[in-house]
């Protein structure tokens, strides 16, 4: 596929991007009631919202106690620098999305009066489940009809970033990308469907270990429309 005129190599990632010009959605994978998570209302904020900034000394001390706390040493060869690299990649890949504004991510884009449909399909995904503190992790598929703006592969493949690396849960993730496309990037339409494996669900007893669980997100038109959201579904089956 040729890309956009005007769209820099270093904003198309790798994953698989289709247009279309612009199905009854697919059942979301059932959880189990110990793994299920309960309605709630909705914040306004992006995932879980943090009340004061990470504190990298406290984290690290805590990983120390919890080391103790499973009767291992804290100063033996195997387990010296654990809480230092345990701390790290929370702090700058599980949770990194709490330091970028999706907004800013997703930037400004170009004028283009185009409205063909973008889909940027099997971008990796992760997020930290905040009932078990475990990740989860899958793949996004993201499209949008462009609303007068047209934006760089790459700097969606951000937005995900952005939006999945915090506190959240697969189902308000799913959500959250689709209404930062329409409310940052002026879309005419936005579709998520992120497909991930859940570690708490994996992780329970009597679980054959292949469980997906599979969240959607329709707004503007794909909401409006089931034949936007055919095309959509059926351009990421593929």
């Amino acid at each position: 596929m040729k890309a956009n005129a005007g769209m820099a190599a270093d904003d198309r990632p790798n994953e698989k991007s289709v247009r279309h010009s612009a199905s009854p959605p697919v059942s979301n994978s059932d959880h189990d009631s110990e793994h299920d998570h309960p309605v709630q209302a909705r914040p306004r904020t992006v995932g879980i919202a943090r009340s004061a900034q990470f504190d990298a000394p406290a984290f690290e001390r805590a990983i120390t106690d919890l080391l103790g706390a499973c009767g291992i040493k804290t100063d033996s060869a195997h387990t010296g620098r654990t809480a230092q690299r345990v701390r790290e990649l929370w702090q700058k890949r599980l949770l990194g999305g709490y330091d970028l504004d999706p907004a800013e991510v997703l930037g400004e884009g170009f004028a283009d009066e185009r409205r063909d449909m973008v889909v940027v399909r099997g971008i990796a995904v992760h997020g930290v489940c905040p009932h078990h503190l475990v990740p989860f992790r899958g793949v996004a598929h993201v499209a949008y009809i462009p609303g007068g703006r047209l934006h760089g592969f790459g700097r969606i493949a951000r937005l995900v970033d952005a939006i999945g690396h915090r506190f959240t849960y697969q189902e308000w993730m799913t959500r959250d990308i689709a209404d930062a496309l329409m409310a940052h990037g002026k879309a005419a339409g936005a579709a998520c469907v992120v497909e991930a494996e859940q570690l708490c669900l994996l992780l329970g007893e009597d679980r054959r270990g292949d469980e997906r669980v599979v969240t959607q997100a329709f707004s503007g038109e794909f909401e409006r429309s089931a034949q936007a959201r055919n095309e959509f579904l059926h351009a990421i089956s593929g």
